[in-house]
């Protein structure tokens, strides 16, 4: 099962984070075993970032930013047999826990870029689809504050 206690972060790698993290951490609820956006995503068949297969699976994107409480008895199933043996898909979509453990985090801490839709301020930005520097992508919602970001972390 999950190690140590308190709370763990999770998120994908094309992301840019917007705020102190602290206060996606003030939203944790210790009832929930996981917090996620519950996106309703199902993106159109075909390729994304890169050149791979887009899928559609229940709960597409919910893991995509998650926080995992990992004092919760419920992620004691999150074992590394489980993690060995189930399909990719299943852990996605949290197989391990019943509904009622999965809490909801506002859209704004895992706002799909070009899909989420009603977010006037995101607090973290994902790049699903592909980030700025790939073909296609480099005049997307917040590449220029990407970029930007990117230039300050090369100085």
């Amino acid at each position: 099962h999950l190690a140590g206690s308190g709370w763990a972060l999770f998120m994908d790698c094309d992301m840019l984070v917007r705020i102190d993290l602290k206060h996606l951490f003030d939203l944790a609820d210790p009832r929930k075993a996981v917090m996620v956006v519950k996106h309703h995503h199902e993106p159109p068949e075909g390729e994304k970032m890169d050149g791979q297969a887009q899928t559609r699976y229940a709960r597409k994107n919910w893991s995509s930013v998650c926080l995992f409480n990992c004092d919760h008895p419920a992620n004691r199933a999150l074992t590394v047999d489980l993690i060995n043996t189930v399909p990719g898909r299943d852990l996605h979509r949290f197989c391990w826990l019943d509904d009622e453990l999965i809490g909801e985090l506002p859209p704004a801490w895992n706002y799909l870029v070009g899909h989420t839709k009603g977010v006037d301020d995101p607090k973290i930005v994902h790049f699903t689809d592909g980030v700025p520097s790939m073909a296609g992508y480099e005049h997307c919602e917040f590449a220029a504050e990407w970029r930007g970001e990117l230039m300050r972390w090369a100085a």
